[in-house]
């Protein structure tokens, strides 16, 4: 099966082959100019998970939105040690795998991206509801409508756009030129503008960022 024949449903088909998980694909660009990148404050988020900031890839089009349910039996999926949580291991792994299987079978790139927009992941919960898999609550809790409020999200970026994912890759007018910065990510279109991913905020501010130092990136506040 080529690139060019992989389907939308195909893809969550395959995703969703690991117990527990459920997956939606969400255009970029609709990500990126979501309520939560509209509403927050410039901050940093400190936090102690093992993860190193991305850069992301040129051209990336659509992001594969993953959920896993935590049942309320099995609340060691969210004890914290050393630097991570088994269950963000696993969305990890699992992630890292539908990567390797997307370039192998089918020649598309993928990244697997890290769960803090401050390292160039994004804001997950927008990226789950416009994938269609659940609802923002009035506490601003995602609830899947099998699993409630009991889940865990990751996101993996892609350069393709299946049939049936209305997915489009952002204007090369809007992107930003730091090879630090990828094509797919705009940079701001001025001082108001906060509908723009926290790397390329970061660059337009300080200028290029080295690729893997966390801490030269300043992100937002987490939805």
């Amino acid at each position: 099966m080529s690139r060019h024949n992989l389907t939308a449903q195909e893809l969550i088909a395959k995703a969703q082959q690991y117990e527990g998980i459920q997956a939606g694909i969400v255009d970029v660009h609709a990500v990126l100019d979501g309520p939560s990148y509209h509403a927050t404050a410039e901050a940093r988020w400190k936090d102690e998970h093992a993860e190193k900031a991305v850069c992301w890839l040129p051209g990336a089009r659509s992001l594969l939105a993953l959920a896993m349910h935590h049942p309320s039996d099995q609340p060691s999926l969210d004890w914290f040690e050393r630097g991570n949580t088994a269950g963000n291991r696993r969305m990890q792994q699992i992630s890292a795998d539908l990567a390797t299987w997307l370039l192998r079978a089918h020649h598309v790139h993928a990244q697997p991206l890290p769960y803090q927009p401050e390292l160039g992941g994004v804001f997950l919960k927008d990226a789950a509801v416009l994938a269609g898999l659940g609802v923002i609550g009035k506490n601003n809790l995602l609830l899947h409508p099998q699993w409630g409020p009991r889940l865990r999200l990751r996101a993996v970026s892609r350069t393709s756009c299946p049939p049936a994912c209305l997915s489009t890759i952002l204007s090369p007018a809007k992107a930003a030129t730091s090879p630090a910065c990828a094509p797919a990510l705009r940079k701001p279109s001025g001082p108001g503008d906060t509908a723009v991913a926290p790397a390329c905020r970061a660059w337009n501010r300080t200028g290029p960022m080295p690729r893997t130092a966390a801490e030269s990136m300043s992100g937002v506040s987490r939805s």
